[in-house]
């Protein structure tokens, strides 16, 4: 017996509670994507390697399940591991397209969790009662806010290095990158609206756009 941990030898020590429902949480995201609100609960245990019942003592049904899977998966921060992998020592330029590109796949994916978070509201037997939305609706909101100031700090802490290149603050080109993003976004789901396939915006434009905007370079720039 392993008196730190209880565990018997040879065997790994139960997860703590949050951390056991947060691995169950990541574990089935890719069986949701796949199969959307129409995915079994045994579909769901085999995905996160537990029993049905072990499931459902964690959660108390599927739709819950589903629910706190597609929140924890479009909170901002779960975005603040991948940034913190990208290469610092990386030219500016290239740091941002890396994070251009990372952010327009979040961006992507979190499109589609809300979707699966709108076929979920389908299943609900009852719809929440007014109080319960606004409850739930301040926590997504606070939950938000948080995710967005962690990944704005792991942005800045990727960055940093280089702001003696930047014409402005730090903060004020995060969110001009933000902007930059969105409004590409935006254009590809309107085209998509519309019955469009125009694929997702090049990262290497749309970041030669925030460093260089849309002038030609001048004859001093281009003797330079």
């Amino acid at each position: 017996m392993d008196l730190s941990t209880g565990a018997r030898a040879g065997r790994a020590a139960p997860l703590p509670p949050d951390e056991r429902r947060a691995a169950i949480l990541l574990a089935v995201r890719p069986v949701l994507l796949a199969r959307g609100a129409a995915v079994t609960t045994r579909e769901l245990a085999e995905a996160a390697g537990v029993a049905e019942g072990t499931l459902f003592r964690v959660f108390t049904d599927k739709v819950t399940l589903i629910r706190e899977a597609v929140l924890a998966a479009i909170d901002p921060a779960d975005a603040v591991p991948e940034i913190a992998l990208i290469d610092r020592s990386l030219p500016l330029r290239d740091k941002l397209v890396v994070l251009m590109t990372q952010a327009q796949a979040h961006v992507g994916d979190s499109m589609r969790w809300m979707g699966l978070l709108h076929e979920v509201g389908r299943l609900e037997p009852a719809g929440p009662t007014p109080e319960n939305r606004e409850a739930a609706i301040r926590q997504w909101g606070r939950r938000q806010q948080a995710g967005t100031a962690a990944v704005t700090a792991a942005v800045a802490e990727l960055l940093a290095p280089d702001a003696d290149l930047l014409r402005l603050p730090l903060g004020d080109v995060i969110e001009l990158f933000n902007t930059v993003l969105l409004g590409a976004t935006m254009r590809t789901v309107e085209a998509a609206r519309r019955g469009l396939d125009t694929g997702p915006p090049d990262p290497d434009q749309l970041v030669d756009l925030l460093l260089h905007g849309v002038l030609a370079p001048t004859p001093t720039d281009r003797s330079s």
